[in-house]
C-alpha cells in the first residue's frame, strides 16, 4: 500500500481548517456575551411590566397630579406581586463586575469633586432595596453622560441611577427599585 503524501497533507490541511473554523464559532466575545444576557433579563422585566401594565384600567390623559399617583401605585402593586420573590442581582447578575469596571474608569478620569458629585445628592439613610418605591423625597441622581454612553441602553420606562454609592435600575413607570448594584462607585483613594 502506498500513501501519497501530497494528498495526505492536503487532506490533514482542510481537516485543521475545518477544525479551526469550528473552534472560532465557540469563540464569543466574553463580555459581549454577558451584556446580552443582561438585555435579556432587562427585556424579560420589560415584557413583566407592559403585561401588568396591560391589565390596568388604562389611565386618561389627565394632568391630576392625584391620578397619575394613583396609577403609577398600582402598577408598583401589580409589578411587585408578579415578582414576589425579586431579589438584588436578578437583572445585574453576571454583568455586575462589567458595570463597575465602567464606573470606576469613570471615576479615575474624574476630579474626586466631579466623581462623586452626583452620589451625594441622594440622602445616605436611605438603602435601596429591591421592589421598594424610589423614595419620594429623595432626588433622582443622575448618571453622567459620560457613564451612561458607555453602559448598556435600557429601554423606556427604565433608568439607571446612583442612590450613594449604589447603582440602582429604576422603573420610571412604576417608580420601583428593580435591581441594585451594591458599592458600583468605589470609595475615595481606591
Amino acid at each position: 500500500m502506498t500513501f501519497d503524501l501530497s494528498k495526505l497533507s492536503a487532506i490533514s490541511a482542510v481537516q485543521l481548517m475545518c477544525v479551526a473554523l469550528v473552534a472560532g464559532q465557540d469563540r464569543v466575545n466574553p463580555q459581549a456575551d454577558v451584556m446580552a444576557h443582561f438585555s435579556e433579563r432587562v427585556a424579560s422585566y420589560v415584557a413583566l411590566q407592559k403585561k401588568v401594565e396591560g391589565k390596568l384600567t388604562a389611565q386618561k390623559q389627565t394632568s391630576n397630579p392625584e391620578q397619575i399617583k394613583a396609577h403609577v401605585a398600582e402598577l408598583a402593586t401589580g409589578i411587585r406581586a408578579a415578582r414576589t420573590d425579586a431579589k438584588q442581582g436578578d437583572i445585574f447578575n453576571g454583568a455586575s463586575e462589567q458595570f463597575r469596571r465602567i464606573i470606576q474608569q469613570d471615576a479615575k478620569n474624574r476630579s474626586v469633586r466631579d466623581a462623586f458629585a452626583a452620589m451625594q445628592e441622594v440622602p445616605k439613610h436611605t438603602a435601596p432595596r429591591v421592589n421598594a418605591e424610589y423614595p419620594e423625597a429623595a432626588a433622582l441622581a443622575t448618571v453622567p453622560p459620560l457613564i451612561l454612553e458607555r453602559l448598556q441602553r435600557l429601554p423606556e420606562g427604565l433608568e439607571y441611577r446612583f442612590m450613594g454609592r449604589d447603582l440602582i435600575l429604576r422603573d420610571s413607570k412604576a417608580n420601583l427599585i428593580v435591581d441594585i448594584l451594591h458599592e458600583a462607585v468605589p470609595t475615595v483613594g481606591r
